[in-house]
């Protein structure tokens, strides 16, 4: 069997944030004991390496950006030099200039000395984590970290939060270097899938982004799934003062062009793109946080937030890793994307926590509320004509429903005739999304959340995320989750209002824009693309 390798990208510092839970995530559900049945190809993301020494590594098949000054301790060739890579041969003969090393938390130390079996036992409090770097658990490959080395991370004299300035960024010798550790990639691999790529849409990462997807689209012809994100909280969501509030609405302002600039050219460049949001608006301010039940976070804390969104991305992303699955990239792209609609909402629910003395029929009977939140920002999912692949992780047969002599009202449920967890979600969906087409995965393994994944769940869980029936001192350790993408005819809510939106900015005033080369003509374009593709999702739903 082909490997159907996946390139990851990620262009920014909040899906620096997502990613490094992301990947920590796969870190976590890696078997090192040989024993444990093993059901995602992890080399669909991973790839073996070897160090100069000799030592063979495996590192995630990815390439990142982010700000000088971001990284804190992680070193910019992650910590992995590769032999076969010639930039970092040692140089004896070169003079190198170091700046001070940061000082590495208590987590990143343990892992140094003792290994994950330690780690794993211990609390850490990440909460004040200045990067995305505290927390991240695996080893990166010497071209992973790609760092725009003109701009200072958090520097508002000179911030990298205009879309054209990331486009420009791109025809760079930046754009150049970041293309060469691509393409190296690329000749590793022996049947590459696509790209799977996250994007900060609110800054100038959003043009960097866009324009390294368009060279994907034209040079490489695969599938391209992006995900255009935008963070929980932006420090000026909290102004004071008149000078603060007038500050922060122009930053509210950049921030939606950026964001309208990046979706209307996702539309032309990306084979299938769905933002992410924990807040409920995404624009101008992210919104009121969206709920989960037995989960409290907290919006202006990037490790806890971004969190939510990783674990959405590892669940869908199942489907196209599975071992008895034969789905990837392309067919999931192809199945969403009827009728020119390339953009998806997604929705997760997490945890799925029925009662540990519940059954799983007797839970989707009685509910009344969907079993997951959209996590795509202005958008609210509907409930009929839509199409919806869905994923569900680590329900146990054992929860399906009652033996026959103790089902007792049970048995009286159409239900009940369902032999398992996939046949009993697929009848749920069938009765409760009228003119719709589901697709359901299940996956038997649950998701691990133990550390460095943020303690932010209910105590009323048990350690495997059902609700308790009597008290106790378990952790939870795992979960059940589910995550979806949906499409129709309700995305339209969601395009017109970014169009309206987005129609309403005094552009004039906005002079940063028209400094980095983007006119008003150019702006007034973008946005009559924007409505034509909102025309895509108009109501001409044919199943």
């Amino acid at each position: 069997m082909s490997t159907r390798e996946i390139i990851s990208l990620q262009f920014g510092n909040y899906s620096n944030f997502v990613g490094a839970h992301f990947w920590n995530l796969q870190e976590l559900s890696f078997d090192y004991t040989g024993t444990a049945k093993t059901e995602v190809n992890h080399d669909i993301f991973y790839r073996e390496g070897k160090t100069a020494a000799g030592e063979l590594t495996y590192t995630p098949r990815l390439l990142l950006t982010d700000l000088k000054g971001s990284l804190n301790t992680l070193p910019e060739q992650g910590g992995l030099p590769d032999e076969t890579d010639q930039d970092f041969l040692p140089w004896d003969n070169v003079e190198k200039i170091v700046e001070p090393a940061a000082q590495k938390n208590e987590y990143l130390k343990d892992i140094d000395m003792v290994g994950p079996s330690t780690v794993g036992t211990k609390d850490y409090n990440f909460d004040n984590a200045k990067s995305w770097t505290d927390f991240l658990y695996p080893r990166l490959h010497s071209r992973s970290v790609n760092i725009v080395k003109d701009y200072q991370h958090q520097n508002d004299n000179k911030s990298f939060d205009i879309f054209n300035t990331g486009k420009s960024m791109w025809k760079s010798d930046f754009g150049d270097s970041f293309e060469n550790n691509l393409r190296k990639y690329v000749e590793e691999c022996d049947s590459m899938q696509g790209f799977h790529i996250t994007l900060d849409s609110t800054d100038g990462f959003a043009g960097l982004a866009l324009g390294c997807i368009e060279v994907l689209a034209d040079e490489y012809k695969k599938p391209i799934l992006a995900y255009p994100i935008i963070a929980s909280h932006f420090c000026d969501n909290n102004p004071s003062t008149q000078e603060e509030r007038d500050k922060s609405t122009l930053k509210d302002s950049t921030r939606l062009v950026n964001v309208a600039l990046a979706l209307q050219e996702l539309s032309e460049h990306a084979t299938m793109f769905v933002p992410l949001c924990t807040g409920d608006k995404g624009w101008r301010k992210p919104g009121n946080p969206r709920l989960f039940d037995h989960v409290s976070y907290n919006p202006e804390i990037y490790y806890q937030s971004s969190a939510l969104l990783a674990s959405a991305l590892d669940t869908l992303s199942q489907k196209y890793r599975h071992n008895s699955n034969i789905f990837t990239i392309s067919d999931i792209c192809a199945d969403m994307t009827g009728y020119g609609r390339k953009m998806a909402a997604a929705s997760l629910g997490l945890p799925f926590a029925l009662r540990n003395s519940q059954y799983l029929i007797e839970y989707l009977n009685e509910t009344t509320q969907p079993i997951f939140s959209t996590i795509t920002p202005s958008c609210k999912l509907a409930a009929d004509k839509i199409f919806q692949l869905i994923t569900v992780r680590g329900m146990p047969e054992s929860y399906l429903k009652a033996p026959p002599n103790k089902a007792k009202e049970q048995r009286n449920l159409p239900a009940y005739r369902c032999d398992n967890v996939q046949e009993m979600f697929e009848l749920y969906f069938q009765a409760n999304n009228f003119l719709s087409a589901t697709n359901v995965t299940v996956c038997e393994k649950p998701m691990e959340v133990k550390t460095p994944y943020p303690k932010f769940f209910s105590e009323n869980l048990d350690k495997y995320g059902f609700v308790k029936t009597e008290v106790n001192d378990e952790k939870i350790e795992s979960c059940t989750v589910v995550a979806g993408y949906h499409n129709g005819n309700f995305m339209t809510d969601m395009l017109e209002k970014l169009h309206r939106e987005a129609s309403r900015i005094k552009f004039a005033k906005l002079h940063r824009f028209s400094e980095e080369g983007l006119e008003s003509s150019d702006y007034s374009e973008s946005l009559n693309k924007l409505a034509e593709f909102k025309d895509n999702y108009e109501d001409n739903f044919e199943l």
